[in-house]
């Protein structure tokens, strides 16, 4: 059950973060759909999918902006306080936007208060949710407060 649940909240904040981006005029790959310089266009796919090591292994993975979002609404949904509040720092240190993380919380949120996701997985788990996105906006808020966030 908590697999499910893991998978439909990370579902739900990649297609919430593609949705943003194609109403930003941006591809996946974070390239404007207008056209433009091809070398600019090279460099700009090349930054996108840099690799950057994963912390705690010594394994790397390429990072853009959905890549340090998932993280976050992944260990929110598994109950995890401290986790959220570390992949948020985590994020912010990749490069992700303070702007970026605050919508990757606010679709976990909404999709925590849906009536169908309260039905599925029931209102404990919904609860379960509360402290974990509690943690994640103070980490967000407290790295902000000290110039960490863009």
């Amino acid at each position: 059950m908590k697999t499910l649940l893991v998978i439909v909240v990370a579902a739900g904040a990649l297609s919430f973060v593609q949705g943003a981006s194609a109403q930003n005029g941006t591809t996946a790959a974070g390239m404007g759909t207008q056209g433009g310089c091809g070398a600019c266009a090279q460099k700009a796919a090349a930054e996108a999918v840099s690799a950057r090591p994963v912390p705690g292994t010594n394994e790397t993975m390429p990072v853009g902006r959905i890549e340090n979002l998932i993280p976050i609404g992944v260990l929110a949904a598994l109950g995890c306080e401290k986790c959220a509040g570390e992949a948020v720092a985590w994020a912010l240190q990749q490069g992700s936007s303070a702007g970026d993380i605050e919508r990757a919380l606010r679709t976990v949120a909404a999709m925590q208060g849906l009536d169908c996701f309260k039905q599925q997985f029931g209102a404990d788990a919904a609860a379960r949710l509360e402290k974990p996105l509690a943690a994640a906006r103070k980490a967000l808020q407290q790295a902000m407060d000290h110039g960490g966030g863009k």
